[in-house]
């Protein structure tokens, strides 16, 4: 008699390989698929790039234009310097500066006194000369006061530094002891800025202009001095009345324009 285990094959004791599952079983839910990454196939067989890298070639690549452009801009300034607008250095200031209009209301020029220095940053010029009327021909031996005019002219080229930030707050003097006012008026289409100066009492006009890196000024100085016979002992000469600013004006800023023309190349 056939015993009941092996009817149903169901010995115990066998450790044969078991029967694979039916294909009408429920599947086990499938594991989740790995994210894309390098390498990945992704369409057409195609690879797909890393999403970051092209983001980094890009600012690697305008960190890269920027540095070229910034080097080669400071290769031309090294080779050329700062753009002076054709201003040179004067090597006499007394004779660049013709100052014809002013001498045509004050008198014949005298006694040109010029300076020069030139640096590596700046170039520097000066030039003080004096103007005054001839002797009239009725005055012999009488006291005579005559008025003459002290005209000052400064011309700086600034090779280094830009003097634009600093020319406002250098328009008027330090110290100013006598002075009471000091007064400023803007000079229209004359370089870039320029501007007239007058004490409050009318004295030493002063015209001053900026255009790009060079500085320049005319003053006038209102003097006087009287003449007497020889042997007549010292007279004390009266005050010199000042040339009213509003006609010495036009003839500055005349000088000027044919100054600023005369520096430059």
């Amino acid at each position: 008699m056939i015993s009941e285990p092996e009817l149903e094959g169901e010995d115990r004791g066998h450790s044969g390989p078991r029967s694979s599952p039916s294909p009408l079983s429920p599947r086990s839910p499938a594991a989740p698929e790995p994210p894309e990454g390098p390498g990945t196939v992704v369409g057409d067989d195609v690879p797909a790039p890393p999403p970051h890298r092209v983001r980094w070639l890009w600012a690697l690549g305008g960190a890269v234009v920027a540095s070229a452009v910034w080097a080669g801009g400071l290769y031309a300034y090294d080779r050329t310097g700062p753009d002076l607008r054709g201003y040179r250095i004067s090597e006499d200031l007394c004779r660049d500066a013709d100052l014809s209009a002013l001498s045509a209301l004050l008198g014949g020029k005298r006694s040109p006194r010029p300076a020069v220095e030139e640096q590596r940053t700046i170039d520097r010029s000066f030039c003080q000369v004096t103007m005054a009327p001839g002797r009239p021909p009725e005055a012999k031996d009488d006291v005579l006061t005559r008025s003459y005019a002290s005209v000052t002219v400064h011309y700086a080229l600034h090779k280094e530094t830009d003097p634009e930030p600093e020319f406002e707050a250098t328009l008027t003097p330090l110290a100013l002891s006598q002075v009471v006012e000091r007064k400023t008026k803007r000079v229209p289409e004359l370089g870039e800025r320029a501007y007239l100066m007058t004490d409050s009492d009318g004295y030493g006009p002063e015209l001053k202009v900026l255009d790009g890196r060079a500085v320049l000024s005319i003053e006038v100085a209102s003097e006087s001095v009287t003449e007497g016979p020889p042997g007549g002992g010292h007279v004390t000469p009266p005050e010199a009345k000042p040339v009213d600013p509003a006609v010495l004006e036009p003839a500055m800023v005349e000088d000027m324009k044919a100054l600023m023309a005369a520096v430059r190349k």
